[in-house]
């Protein structure tokens, strides 16, 4: 989970409440959940937040025993930081990861050791155009 205080959270919070977006810390510790985001129109996803320093990674691993269930009200929140700065926010619906395109998203199983199975989401120039489809503005819809 990300320190609630930090500047990210921050960014992720003031992103959603231009939309009219509560988010909330997930009180009850479900696994694979840190938040709750609740839409104008009552409805309530759940929300994993996550970031990667672009200066320093090209990928980021989501285990998939951390992550939890995939289902449709559950998202991972994926934050770029430049320069130590918040830059973009990503929210990704869980499904994404269960049809992997092996372009951006992709799906390690580990069948032998399957507590080392995880995802993987790349992030480098040419994934920009992909991932923008799942920029903060287009979940506004939700």
């Amino acid at each position: 989970m990300i320190n609630e205080t930090s500047p990210l959270l921050d960014f992720v919070t003031n992103e959603l409440s231009k939309a009219g977006f509560t988010i909330t810390a997930d009180i009850d510790r479900v696994e694979g959940l840190d938040f709750l985001i609740t839409a104008p129109t009552g409805r309530t996803s759940e929300l994993q937040l996550r970031s990667i320093n672009l200066h320093e990674e090209e990928s980021i691993k989501i285990q998939k025993l951390d992550y939890g269930q995939v289902a449709p009200h559950r998202f991972l929140g994926l934050v770029t930081i430049i320069d130590n700065t918040p830059r973009a926010f990503y929210i990704i619906p869980s499904a994404t990861f269960t049809t992997a395109d092996n372009e951006v998203f992709f799906n390690h199983p580990m069948e032998m050791m399957p507590h080392l199975s995880h995802w993987e989401i790349k992030v480098y120039t040419a994934a920009v155009p992909k991932l923008a489809q799942y920029e903060i503005s287009n979940f506004y819809k939700v």
